[in-house]
């Protein structure tokens, strides 16, 4: 800055010693031009007076002589009008130095001319030549007194320049070296600025130091922003990196421009292999590699779609897809973001989920061992059915086929043959069934065909041809083979029932009469069919749903101690509810046993006894002797007494013959294992019936149950007396406590405390209870 000031300084002196050297040469060269003329002016007369010829030449020739000696002339001339010269004087020609040159532009002295009028006419003229000689001293001499004043002036005004500046732009130097730290970053560096007297700098130096403050604080937050960013990048990228689901994207050509290393660890392709190339090139359903099409990847919109991927393996992924079309500022498509979820494991759960929801549904509608439709699922599609067919006037027919013998079967050929038996039969009725015919097994060896759109009479030939080729069917075993042999009820909706239990109830009066007949016979529902036949397989229908649905429970009657009236056990005893209706066992045991579900009643009566009867309390169950010759119910019945009897519940089977049974080995072996179970035993209603003594013999039970109609009648007849009396002494004599039935009154329960019986029950000791007490 001081330089800058200084070359100012110079050339604004130089310029005004210039202007005044120029003003001070031109005003000498006035002054010479002026001398000259004066010069000239005296030459004048003494020039005419010697053209004229007045005068004598030497007078003439001294006087220019002196003249022509002044030092501002450099030559004198004079001639007449032919040019030729009168006079000639030459002096020193020294022309103009250089600096007049430069002030003034001339180089040569200037030569004076004065034109004389002579008398003739003539003319004459004198050349007066200037000298610079003297002029050029003079101005030599001036231009040194210039240069010193100039050079003086220079030292003096660059002198008192260095010292204002410095004395104004002190404080400028740290400000300097505080702008030089600024340059290098360094915006932490602390400069001590220095008073000033000049506002400016004051406010330049408050100006700086509010400025490296804010800027400090700036550089701060912006390195806390740095260190943020730094960090929430580096956590983003774990995250990114972290990630078990794949994160793409796109570019607008559909080409893969980012991956995760989730893609690399899911799919096994390489990324750097990966990224550049198509999407499309990984996707394995036409459906979604055509949505990835240039054409509508623009509009492309997609959430937890399940897609298909390709792996490097060749296995396949599957994924579900997010993924969303983008766009630039301008608001042109750029590219497609998305994910991609490995749901792998989900799907082929979802698919085994769904091949078990198959499998169950096929369970829950078909029988294992046939594969035919079960019970339940032929009640809803029989229903189905008849609503559809009726009200378009359609026939629809059931035949109902039993196996006749399959209890000789079991019994004599084992399991085994019973079950190649069922499997033989399903197999005969999905032959002869047409398209719309509809198969299931009902029962143990009972069989159902809906026949559509058929009448009653064609329904009996389809029934004949069946019967036949199951006649003629003969199963192989290791020892021989066994002829099939079947009876077959037959019955038609409308005719016989317009709903499932009219039409069912028809076709089990049919199967009922084919089998009073003789069995192995088919046998048409006619229209003369007994009311009776029919209230007694309604009564059936209405005990399969009962079965079915819940409606058959145990009431418990207590059966207590003579001499405490207290109770010291239970009987569990078979009721069925209809429309809030209780009905006892009496009105239903004997159509149980037409139809054959005595061992499915007396299997659930003891599952629901074993979970409802009081605790504490010995329970007395009922059995048939004959439910013991299917295999299948010895399983069942010990499946469920064997786990209460080891939890310390005491059970009492009651025996209720209502048929003469033939006491086999294998009967006294099951009444053995139950016995080793813990299970006591009891003889039900003896002395009538079929009651003998050789059951007494060889059962040898714990109680002895004395049948209810003799105790009822012991007051008024003394001869019911006389048989209570007698089979209390036998039982005593077996070692058996007794058991009174049907206590009404309590002169009947002092004359039984008088004989000695032990325990008691009837309706004055206690009646069923649906619940427990």
């Amino acid at each position: 800055m001081i330089l800058a000031i200084s070359a100012l300084l110079i050339a604004t002196t130089a310029a005004t010693g210039i202007y005044l050297a120029r003003q001070i040469v031109t005003h000498q060269l006035d002054s010479q031009r002026q001398i000259g003329q004066g010069l000239l002016n005296q030459v004048e007369p003494a020039a005419h007076v010697a053209l004229a010829g007045e005068a004598a030449a030497g007078a003439l020739a001294a006087s220019l002589q002196k003249i022509a000696m002044d030092p501002a002339v450099a030559s004198l001339r004079i001639v007449d009008a032919n040019g030729l010269p009168l006079y000639e004087h030459r002096g020193e020609q020294q022309p103009a130095n250089g600096f007049i040159q430069l002030l003034t532009g001339e180089h040569r002295p200037p030569t004076l001319i004065a034109e004389l009028d002579l008398p003739g006419g003539e003319r004459g003229r004198i050349e007066l030549g200037l000298s610079y000689q003297s002029f050029n001293r003079t101005v030599n001499q001036l231009a040194v007194r210039v240069g010193l004043f100039v050079a003086l002036a220079l030292i003096a005004s660059i002198a008192v320049t260095y010292f204002l500046l410095k004395r104004f732009t002190a404080p400028l130097k740290p400000l300097t070296a505080l702008a030089q730290q600024f340059a290098r970053g360094n915006w932490a560096t602390k400069v001590t600025l220095m008073e000033s007297g000049t506002h400016e700098i004051q406010q330049l130096n408050q100006a700086l130091a509010q400025g490296s403050a804010a800027m400090r604080h700036y550089i701060h937050n912006l390195e806390e922003t740095r260190e943020l960013l730094e960090y929430n990048e580096h956590r983003l990228r774990t995250l990114i990196n972290s990630m078990h689901e794949i994160l793409f994207e796109l570019d607008a050509a559909g080409r893969i421009s980012f991956l995760n290393p989730a893609w690399q660890q899911l799919t096994g392709f390489p990324i750097d292999e990966a990224m550049g190339r198509a999407f499309t090139d990984f996707l394995m359903d036409e459906d979604v590699i055509d949505d990835f099409d240039l054409e509508f990847l623009g509009e492309l919109r997609e959430k937890n779609r399940e897609i298909r991927m390709r792996t490097a393996d060749g296995r396949g992924l599957w994924a579900s897809l997010d993924a969303d079309a983008h766009q630039d500022d301008s608001g042109r498509f750029s590219g497609i973001i998305g994910t991609l979820s490995d749901i792998t494991q989900s799907v082929e759960l979802n698919t085994l989920l769904a091949r078990y929801r198959d499998d169950l549904y096929v369970l829950s509608v078909t029988d294992p061992l046939t594969n035919l439709y079960n019970r339940r699922h032929f009640d809803n599609q029989l229903d189905v059915v008849l609503s559809e067919r009726l009200p378009l006037g359609q026939s629809v027919c059931l035949l109902i086929i039993d196996l006749d013998g399959f209890k000789f079967i079991n019994d004599t050929y084992g399991h085994p043959a019973g079950d190649q038996a069922l499997r033989t039969i399903a197999q005969l009725l999905k032959t002869a069934a047409r398209e719309d015919d509809y198969l299931a097994r009902l029962a143990g060896d009972e069989f159902a065909m809906v026949l559509v759109d058929t009448n009653l009479k064609t329904a009996a030939l389809i029934a004949a041809k069946l019967h036949a080729g199951i006649n003629e069917t003969r199963i192989e075993l290791p020892i021989g083979d066994i002829q099939l042999r079947c009876s077959i009820g037959v019955a038609e909706a409308p005719l016989h029932g317009r709903n499932l239990q009219e039409l069912v109830s028809a076709a089990d009066v049919a199967l009922y009469q084919s089998k009073r007949q003789g069995r192995n016979r088919v046998e048409v529902l006619s229209a003369d069919t007994s009311e009776t036949v029919m209230t007694i397989f309604n009564q059936g229908f209405q005990l399969r749903n009962a079965l079915q649905e819940g409606g058959l429970m145990p009431a418990f009657q207590p059966i207590c101690d003579m001499r405490t009236g207290q109770p010291v056990a239970y009987e569990a005893l078979a009721r069925m509810r209809i429309n809030n209706n209780t009905i006892q066992a009496a009105e239903f045991i004997g159509v149980a046993e037409e139809l054959g579900l005595t061992r499915e009643i007396d299997l659930h009566i003891i599952e629901q006894s074993l979970r409802l009867a009081p605790i504490g309390y010995d329970l007395f169950l009922n059995l048939d002797p004959s439910s013991f010759n299917d295999r299948n119910f010895v399983a069942q019945l010990t499946g469920l007494l064997a786990p209460a009897c080891r939890g310390g519940r005491a059970i009492t089977i009651e025996i209720t013959e209502r048929e003469n049974v033939i006491i086999t080995d294998a009967l006294l072996a099951d009444i053995g294992e139950l016995r080793t179970l813990g299970c006591k035993l009891a003889l039900d209603d003896f002395g009538s019936g079929y009651s003998t003594y050789q059951f007494l013999n060889l059962f040898r039970p714990e109680y002895l149950k004395i049948e209810g109609a003799f105790v009822r009648g012991m007051l008024d007849n003394e001869a019911d007396r006389k048989i209570v009396e007698h089979i209390h002494d036998l039982a005593v004599a077996f070692g058996i406590s007794t058991i009174a039935e049907s206590v009404e009154n309590e002169d009947t329960c002092q004359a039984l405390l008088g004989m000695g019986i032990h325990n008691a029950q009837g309706f004055h000791l206690g009646s069923p209870q649906l619940h427990p007490l």
